[in-house]
């Protein structure tokens, strides 16, 4: 009898490894099929945009979205640092009793397969997807024209002009630098305000789709350059505070529009600027400006530094005073963290559609050159 059970059990364990791997074939077999489709969806961006884009994802951020907004802090950093004590801890019972690894090996590696592919797919089917619909421009039907370098100049007067005159209203603390007293909430109701009636072709950005969040560990995260991040997991837009707060007001934008479906960088860089200036509170329109001039002053210092520096002078002295105090600022954050968080960022990015990683935040100017021209 006793032979005869030691053969059973063999048997029953023979069949549930098996029943295992073959569970965790699935999840590869899923993730595999999901690769597919991202290789294919490039080559389709209007399918993506009438499938996933402008139907489906709507309904899965605001979901989501829903869910998320019991729990009134950043679920994403919960995550996260549950994720990095669960590494901890099973490093520390591996190196104490290894016999936990060796036992339990085959359930080890199937977990962690199956977890990985999992991650990857609900990726793409939560939010990942976006970042092969359509370009903005196309969306919205602008003027493709790039434009010169005298249309650059033009728009840079316009929008110095615009920044001056908002900003001098403005509430400063002692050192002449913008005050902005109300609390985060406050700001990130506001926020939203610019998307209410904001449209993308006929695609309207408004409604809601869940809370922005402030991140707890927010001066760690400046040392690595990061002002936030759209966790699409769990659709919650999560911002960096500790930043100045001309970039807070943006970020806090940019990241919303990644919550709305546009995935890359220039296009949320954007958004975010249109978002600002069209949003009733002056400080928002402020910072809306502010980012703008920021990109299109990069540019024009690599064309022409005569130029930059003309422009630069014409704003105003208060202008200026906000911009050593985010320049000072993020001097004193530099560090090496901050090179990995970016080589990471560019390697991410490159991967998921667009080709020019990092630099992808820098291509906000052709889409604002677009806007002039179609205005």
């Amino acid at each position: 009898m006793e032979a005869t059970d030691i053969k059973l059990n063999s048997k029953q364990q023979a069949r549930s490894i098996s029943g295992i791997w073959r569970g965790t074939l699935i999840y590869i077999s899923i993730a595999f099929i999901t690769f597919i489709l991202t290789r294919l969806a490039p080559l389709d961006a209007e399918m993506v945009e009438k499938l996933f884009s402008s139907t489906l994802y709507p309904y899965i951020a605001k979901f989501i979205g829903f869910i998320s907004n019991i729990i009134p802090i950043s679920l994403t950093e919960i995550l996260i640092i549950m994720l990095f004590l669960l590494i901890i801890v099973m490093i520390l019972l591996l190196l104490f009793n290894p016999k936990i690894y060796i036992n339990n090996k085959i359930f080890i590696i199937n977990y962690i397969l199956r977890s990985l592919a999992l991650v990857y797919i609900l990726f793409y089917f939560l939010w990942g997807f976006n970042y092969f619909r359509p370009d903005y421009i196309d969306l919205a039907n602008m003027n493709k024209d790039s434009g010169t370098i005298e249309d650059l100049e033009t728009l840079s007067l316009e929008i110095i002009n615009n920044m001056n005159i908002i900003r001098e209203n403005l509430s400063e603390d002692i050192d002449g630098i913008l005050l902005i007293e109300e609390d985060f909430t406050q700001l990130s109701r506001q926020a939203q305000k610019g998307f209410e009636d904001f449209k993308v072709g006929t695609l309207n950005l408004g409604g809601n789709y869940g809370q922005v969040k402030p991140i707890l560990f927010s001066e760690w995260m400046s040392y690595t350059g990061i002002m936030g991040i759209f966790f699409a997991y769990t659709s919650e837009p999560n911002i960096n505070t500790n930043i100045p707060i001309q970039d807070l007001l943006s970020t806090i934008s940019h990241e919303i529009a990644h919550q709305r479906g546009f995935a890359k960088e220039d296009e949320a860089n954007f958004i975010a600027y249109k978002a600002n200036i069209n949003n009733p509170d002056k400080n928002f329109q402020y910072s809306g400006y502010y980012l703008a001039i920021q990109y299109i002053m990069n540019d024009i210092y690599k064309e022409d530094q005569d130029l930059h520096i003309e422009l630069f002078s014409k704003m105003s002295d208060s202008v200026k005073r906000d911009i050593n105090n985010s320049n000072s600022f993020w001097k004193s954050k530099e560090s090496s963290s901050k090179k990995i968080v970016t080589t990471m960022n560019d390697t991410y990015l490159k991967s998921n559609n667009q080709k020019q990683g990092v630099q992808s935040y820098n291509g906000v100017v052709k889409l604002l050159m677009s806007d002039y021209k179609s205005n």
